[in-house]
């Protein structure tokens, strides 16, 4: 298992336990765990965080496209969170971090998401 998660204040938290996500089979099998405890929740809260996370390859960038997508098509909102400053690197060259909801951690992110009014 390539992930754990918990679910607190209505929030799901998926981390990303591998320090190296490279291989393709490693890829799908990421995804299909990640689809999978997002597919089988009820909130409608995502929290993604990267902070075990020191190397991806640039496939995992598409994959991670095709979660974001999913969470839009389930009305789930998503953040990524701890994101690695190499890591975050590439998705700035890539513009993914104009599409992506970045937060410095999880606990920022929980903060984001439990905020009520206007601001």
């Amino acid at each position: 298992m390539a992930i754990t998660s918990n679910t607190r204040d209505e929030i799901l938290t998926i981390y990303l336990l591998d320090a190296r996500v490279l291989e393709e089979s490693q890829l799908d099998e990421l995804y299909k765990e990640i689809m999978a405890e997002i597919e089988k929740t009820t909130e409608d809260r995502v929290i993604l965080d990267f902070q075990k996370v020191k190397f991806m390859s640039s496939s995992m960038l598409g994959k991670l496209v095709a979660i974001h997508k999913k969470c839009k098509e389930f009305k789930v909102k998503l953040k990524f969170t701890a994101i690695d400053k190499e890591i975050l690197q590439v998705f700035k060259i890539t513009k993914l971090d104009k599409l992506f909801d970045i937060v410095s951690d999880e606990a920022a992110a929980r903060k984001a998401f439990l905020r009520k009014g206007w601001f």
